[in-house]
């Protein structure tokens, strides 16, 4: 259930305790992760029209996707065992163990409140299901971070769903004991290891904890969870598959199919002619690019947006086929126009104006970030670099003259001038500075299948 669908007495209830318990700032700070700057936004505003600051924060959470059951979890944490009970009629059962029973000063209020009759709870079809923001507050348990109880263990459960937990020795045997041999790639959440593992060749994720950063060892924790739950969520030929995870060991894992062709970031740099690919390729793997893409915007009622689409979380199997990875930066997004965010996350070259200085975050973000994939694709060269006139990419293409534009092709792939036209034509679409004038995924799919 979303907060939003809480019926009026009972948000109002909920709201009136943490008020008088002053669980303001706490909450929206700490646990909820605005910036103070946000929240004394807040308080003015609701100073001047005298309305309720936690109202208005728990409304300004909810368009961020989070849930009831994310609430009480979080109410939980911040041990308001007695707001919890007000939301217990609409957390499913196996939940209700995380109330515990303390003793606490009398309060008049609040025992009116508590003794109030139980509202009628409304559940929809979305009871209790985990949205993939990039501010969930529920993160892997393992022996290097600080976990909080079985409310870690059970909010990985709800987003791994069917996906098997595999044990830690089960995969430190599969890669030779973390053999450096074994490694196929290093990044801020930790090393990325080739493996064997139930006799299937697998490409296995270790997070691995920041000694001198606690704050960045819990977001690894948080995209990692985002990133069970988005893969367990929502299936598609190019997505990639996740096999197993496992939270029982020194580092928390996710195991992978393994992508033999690579990243497209890989093979847009290789220096073997026979591995370049050739331009029929690379309109496949635009095209199915952008079917996973349109696929996560339009399969339920609001998208999901991956919001860090780049050639490297572009991976091709041994037929050079697509799979979109790296969803620990996806969040949900508005049915329509877009959200403000309070965080900026993805990587800069690959990221609109309107989401870096306003912070407006929609599906445009990812059809810009697409159309900078497809200037790659066309002509091979990085997203951003200091040895060109324009560093990023898409002003490269972009305010390259028309007569000269053959010349930004790709020279070691050879012929293909329509495909190359065509996806750059696609391309300049998807990066227009105005967002309304950008086509959604799903137009971009029709135009790059239609024939030549």
């Amino acid at each position: 259930m979303r907060i939003r669908e809480l019926p009026y007495m009972a948000k109002r209830d909920v709201c009136k305790l943490l008020e008088i318990n002053g669980c303001f700032h706490e909450l929206g700070s700490v646990h909820m992760q605005f910036e103070d700057c946000f929240l004394q936004n807040i308080l003015l505003r609701c100073k001047d029209s005298n309305t309720c600051p936690t109202e208005k924060l728990l409304n300004e959470w909810d368009t961020y996707g989070h849930t009831v059951l994310e609430l009480f979890i979080v109410l939980n944490r911040m041990k308001q065992y007695k707001i919890m009970k007000l939301l217990k009629p609409y957390i499913d059962a196996k939940y209700h163990y995380l109330i515990k029973e303390v003793p606490t000063p009398p309060n008049v209020l609040s025992e009116k409140i508590l003794n109030a009759p139980p509202q009628i709870p409304v559940i929809s079809r979305d009871d209790n299901i985990t949205t993939p923001q990039q501010n969930n507050l529920q993160k892997l348990k393992s022996p290097g971070l600080k976990a909080n109880g079985a409310s870690d263990v059970s909010s990985v459960m709800e987003s791994a769903g069917a996906i098997p937990q595999i044990p830690y020795e089960e995969l430190q045997k599969s890669t030779n004991n973390w053999d450096q041999a074994n490694i196929l790639g290093k990044g801020g959440f930790g090393m990325v290891f080739k493996g064997i593992w139930k006799c299937t060749q697998v490409a296995i994720k270790r997070i691995e904890k920041k000694e001198d950063s606690p704050e960045s060892s819990y977001q690894q924790i948080v995209q990692s969870n985002t990133e069970l739950h988005c893969l367990n969520a929502y299936r598609h030929d190019n997505i990639l598959p996740l096999y197993g995870y496992s939270i029982g060991g020194p580092q928390p894992c996710l195991v992978y199919q393994f992508m033999s062709g690579g990243s497209l970031e890989d093979r847009l740099r290789v220096h073997d002619p026979s591995r370049v690919l050739p331009w029929p390729t690379r309109l496949t793997i635009a095209t199915g690019t952008a079917r996973g893409l349109q696929f996560l915007h339009t399969i339920r009622d609001k998208p999901l947006i991956h919001g860090d689409i780049k050639a490297a979380n572009i991976l091709l199997d041994q037929n050079d086929m697509p799979r979109i990875g790296d969803f620990g930066l996806a969040r949900e997004g508005p049915a329509s126009e877009y959200v403000k965010v309070t965080r900026i996350h993805g990587t800069r070259p690959y990221l609109p104006d309107e989401f870096m200085k306003y912070r407006k975050f929609s599906t445009k973000v990812d059809t810009y970030s697409f159309g900078v994939v497809l200037f790659e694709l066309a002509t091979g060269a990085s997203a951003y670099s200091t040895k060109r006139e324009h560093k990023f990419l898409r002003d490269h293409v972009v305010k390259c003259e028309e007569g000269r534009i053959l010349e930004l092709k790709d020279p070691r792939a050879p012929g293909g001038e329509s495909y190359y036209r065509k996806i750059v034509n696609i391309g300049r679409g998807c990066v227009h500075s105005n967002a309304k004038n950008r086509p959604e995924m799903v137009n971009v799919l029709l135009m790059l299948e239609r024939e030549n």
